[in-house]
């Protein structure tokens, strides 16, 4: 058997597909079983067992077939084994830089910036909606024609000219109202920012 691997090891060396990939079939129940024993420093299965993967992977085309002391299995055990430690601990420490940032002196603090994408964080959408809550407030107060063409054109995507024809004004008519509005929206929020 070990004669055997070490021959795939050296076809898979070579940049034979088929032979590395024997190779992994013959390791897979031992890949699933670390990446089990390891599953808890990753979100889920299926990464513990790509890392497990990348370990078998390296052994592959890392390993020195000029040694007979070691075998390919001790190698490939080795390996995997290394592989699933230092990333754990490499995620054990992140997540614990990550759990220091948060909470310091049972202060909430900034996020680390590669923690949450800008997308996804919690005060950024908070501020959003609420420009957003603020805005169709003061909209809400414009005369219903402002009102009515700033929403058709800013929300709705509407050109002046496509107002135009829907309402039978000129084009310059629905810009005016629409220039209106947008000077009284102005003079809203910054009465509203000044009352808070």
């Amino acid at each position: 058997m070990t004669i055997q691997m070490r021959h795939c090891v050296r076809a898979a060396q070579r940049g034979d597909k088929i032979a590395a990939e024997e190779l992994i079939k013959a390791f897979k129940p031992y890949l699933h079983h670390q990446a089990k024993k390891y599953q808890r420093f990753y979100q889920n299965f299926d990464e513990a067992l790509s890392t497990a993967y990348h370990g078998a992977i390296d052994c592959i085309y890392q390993y020195d077939l000029s040694q007979f002391e070691e075998t390919v299995t001790e190698m490939m055990v080795a390996s995997v084994h290394n592989h699933l430690r230092r990333e754990s601990y490499s995620r054990t420490c992140y997540y614990q830089r990550v759990e220091k940032t948060i909470m310091e002196n049972d202060t909430l603090t900034d996020l680390p910036e590669d923690l949450v994408s800008e997308d996804a964080c919690p005060e950024l959408c908070y501020l959003e909606d609420e420009v957003r809550t603020q805005l169709y407030w003061a909209l809400e107060q414009l005369p219903e024609l402002q009102q009515k063409f700033i929403r058709l054109h800013f929300i709705h995507g509407y050109s002046y000219k496509q107002i135009a024809q829907k309402y039978d004004f000129r084009k310059s008519t629905v810009g005016d109202y629409v220039k209106r509005g947008i000077r009284n929206l102005r003079i809203l929020l910054a009465a509203d920012e000044a009352a808070s």
